[in-house]
Formats: C-alpha cells, sequence, structure tokens
C-alpha cells in the first residue's frame, strides 16, 4: 500500500476549504491545524482575494528601499570605479 503524501500547497487548500465551511469552528481548526490563527487568516484572505495562486510562498524582499541611491548615482560610481 503507497503513503499518502502530503506538500505544503495540500495541506494549505484543506485548511482553507475546511475553514470556509458554514459553521466552521476557525481558531479550533487552527490548533488542530497547529498554526495560529493570524497565519490561518492570512491563508483565508489570500485564498479569498487571489485563489489558489495567494497560498503560494511570496517573496519576503522589500518592494522599494528610502535609502536606495538614484540609478544615475550608481552608474556614476561604477564608471568612476
Amino acid at each position: 500500500m503507497p503513503w499518502r503524501t502530503n506538500n505544503v500547497m495540500d495541506l494549505k487548500m484543506e485548511f482553507v476549504r475546511k475553514a470556509l465551511q458554514p459553521g466552521a469552528k476557525f481558531r479550533a481548526l487552527c490548533r488542530e491545524t497547529g498554526i495560529s490563527p493570524k497565519t490561518g487568516y492570512k491563508w483565508q484572505q489570500r485564498f479569498l482575494a487571489q485563489g489558489r495562486t495567494g497560498l503560494c510562498e511570496a517573496s519576503r524582499r522589500p518592494k522599494s528601499s528610502p535609502a536606495q541611491l538614484p540609478e544615475g548615482v550608481v552608474c556614476e560610481l561604477v564608471r568612476l570605479k
């Protein structure tokens, strides 16, 4: 008998499916799954907004950096180097 293997995406989808059922006890489901309610709400909101792709891991890199040098300055520094 082959063992059933689950990947992270399948587990997240199963959680969201159960959480969206009418009458689901959200915090109890989070405890059962071993995640914090904050994470559970984040997954649920991402799924409702973006579908299955919203459950994929997102980059943690900032979209911009306020202390970043303008491109012209960087090019000038490279040229001087």
